[in-house]
């Protein structure tokens, strides 16, 4: 299993959000000049954010997008939103069955063999939603993981934090 390119761009949309003045909406041009995404693929991955409620949008001047309040979002969410349930280990055949095609009881031991593949989705679903976006920021940015930032003027803002981040 891979992440798709847009997952991880999600991820990092996310991480931004939350991180964001929850008072100010993020534009969607300083999103784009940040993760160097073209401004059409990252109208598209926000759509899909906020077509699952994980981000609010608001359009005109002052516009743009912000975090959902008091929303833990995990990084299954995120991956629902852009590409569906996790199915990783799907069969997309039949063979086992044929290989014990007039064998004895056969289909009620496939069911158990289908039943352990299902599991491997299960278990990488669990992972996935023990991971939110607030335990990434906290890893990232230890004890100054409160601190919010208003990216879209991202260069003062810098500026007034980095003091935080020294050491």
């Amino acid at each position: 299993m891979h992440l798709t390119k847009s997952t991880e761009q999600a991820i990092c949309i996310m991480v931004m959000l939350y991180l964001q003045d929850r008072h100010v909406f993020l534009n969607s041009k300083e999103i784009s000049q940040r993760l160097n995404i073209s401004p059409t693929y990252l109208k598209k991955i926000m759509r899909k954010l906020v077509l699952h409620d994980l981000v609010k949008a608001n359009t005109g001047v002052g516009g743009g997008y912000k975090y959902k309040a008091n929303k833990k979002v995990s990084l299954y969410d995120i991956y629902v939103a852009l590409n569906g349930e996790v199915e990783i280990f799907v069969l997309k055949t039949d063979y086992v069955s044929k290989i014990f095609e007039g064998a004895l009881a056969v289909d009620k031991r496939y069911k158990k063999y289908l039943n352990k593949v299902n599991s491997i989705n299960q278990s990488i679903k669990k992972s996935l939603e023990e991971i939110t976006i607030d335990n990434l920021v906290e890893d990232i940015l230890d004890e100054n993981s409160r601190i919010r930032l208003d990216w879209n003027n991202w260069e003062e803002e810098f500026e007034r934090v980095n003091v935080f981040f020294k050491g």
